[in-house]
């Protein structure tokens, strides 16, 4: 699990944990599913990327657009 706390200078807290994702097209390529939550448990977005590191570029793109829209 990634967190990222208010505590840290982020805009809110959000968690991000990451699952193998089941294959069903059987691609030769690993995969993995992220699901973001708040702490309250609501769901921000689900996404699939192929490096782990994907789920820091996520949360850096999702600040941006949180700075952005204030």
């Amino acid at each position: 699990m990634l967190t990222y706390k208010k505590e840290n200078g982020f805009p809110l807290d959000i968690l991000i944990e990451t699952v193998d994702a089941k294959d069903k097209k059987k691609e030769p390529w690993v995969r993995y599913e992220s699901v973001v939550t708040d702490p309250g448990g609501n769901v921000i977005d689900t996404f699939f990327h192929s490096s782990f590191r994907a789920r820091v570029h996520w949360a850096n793109g999702f600040f941006k657009g949180l700075k952005y829209h204030d």
